[in-house]
């Protein structure tokens, strides 16, 4: 800017090209004036006025105290300039607000899809996976056309529970379960409350039954350990009940009535107990 200022004054010195330098350094002022209030919006504005104040002084001390005549264009090209740089001052700064503003929206508008998203997959008293969730992993389980199996375990007596201390009571015993059975999924087991005292469960690959029911009897074993809930020591047990795929059914929608109908038979048989599904169960 200095550089072009220095070249600016000399060109009354050159005749008439001098005239054509003048305007070109005009330009050039004008835009290197323009450039510092769009790249650099926080000081660039007050360092351009900064400029053109400097540059004005000049030309007015050559039409004053030199008498050239010529300079008053170089005035009007200065005041120009500052009114021009405060233009696009004003409206970047609209234009900055207004990106914020957006951003700000954006990111509201992220923060409740995201809520919405997990309200849509994930139970709000566990928080766990939730059963449309469940039954997304199956469709992707199923999809793979790699073997798995579902167990579905039902707390006994909930019901009970919720009647005689309260539901305040259930929900502690759900909080306290959901927390317990989270400890035992790794990468290859899918946790999930499908229903309002029922977990599902999903061992991803082959497993032998003598495997499958070496986790039941892990899953027992935690939940064996009673829950204290104002000073009351609550003794829970489960049901299970077990469905394979391919072997017992080949959408999601034939697994979950498999598997229901294996719990329902574990239930009307003592409870506290696991069934596999087979053929001759009712649907």
């Amino acid at each position: 800017f200095i550089i072009v200022i220095l070249i600016q004054s000399q060109a009354n010195s050159l005749g008439p090209s001098g005239v054509i330098i003048q305007g070109i350094c005009g330009q050039l002022l004008c835009l290197f004036s323009a450039f510092v209030v769009v790249a650099f919006p926080r000081y660039g504005y007050y360092t351009a006025i900064a400029m053109n104040l400097f540059t004005m002084g000049m030309v007015i001390m050559r039409i004053v105290h030199f008498g050239m005549s010529t300079a008053v264009t170089g005035l009007l090209t200065t005041v120009s300039t500052i009114i021009l740089i405060s233009i696009i001052y004003t409206f970047n700064k609209r234009i900055i607000k207004n990106n914020q503003e957006l951003t700000e929206a954006n990111n509201i508008l992220k923060e409740k899809d995201e809520k919405l998203t997990y309200l849509a997959y994930y139970d709000i008293l566990t928080g766990l996976p939730n059963r449309q969730l469940f039954i997304e992993r199956i469709d992707e389980a199923i999809g793979t056309s790699a073997p798995f199996t579902v167990i579905s375990a039902n707390i006994d007596n909930f019901k009970n529970i919720n009647n005689e201390l309260g539901n305040n009571a259930g929900d502690a015993v759900l909080c306290s379960y959901s927390k317990k059975l989270k400890k035992l999924c790794g990468n290859s087991i899918f946790l999930a409350r499908i229903n309002g005292d029922e977990f599902g469960f999903i061992l991803y690959g082959k497993e032998s039954e003598a495997a499958i029911l070496n986790y039941i009897d892990t899953i027992k074993e935690v939940i064996s350990e009673p829950i204290k809930f104002n000073d009351i020591k609550l003794n829970i047990t489960m049901s299970f009940g077990i469905a394979l795929y391919p072997l017992n059914a080949t959408d999601s929608t034939e697994m979950l009535k498999c598997v229901s109908s294996a719990l329902a038979v574990s239930k009307a048989n003592g409870k506290n107990t696991h069934y596999f599904y087979n053929n001759n169960m009712i649907m």
